[in-house]
């Protein structure tokens, strides 16, 4: 949201941290969160499924989390 405002939908998004992959599971924990349709234990179940990962995935998604200011999955990651 604070890229549109800072103009960044005309020169597009720099993402020299995020890989396909990583984006993938970014953009998944995203649609998740938005649809919300989950009871709040079941999403806390799912956000613990989704930090599964290996050492390095995890510090990827902190990455990611970081440069896109999610702020829910930075602090799910961190």
């Amino acid at each position: 949201k604070n890229m549109i405002g800072d103009g960044c939908v005309e020169c597009g998004i720099s993402l020299l941290n995020v890989n396909g992959e990583i984006l993938g599971k970014v953009i998944e924990y995203c649609k998740k969160h938005v649809e919300a349709v989950s009871s709040a234990d079941e999403l806390n179940a799912w956000d613990a499924d989704f930090i599964k990962v290996d050492l390095v995935t995890l510090l990827q998604l902190v990455m990611a989390a970081n440069d896109l200011n999610i702020k829910s999955l930075l602090d799910l990651t961190s």
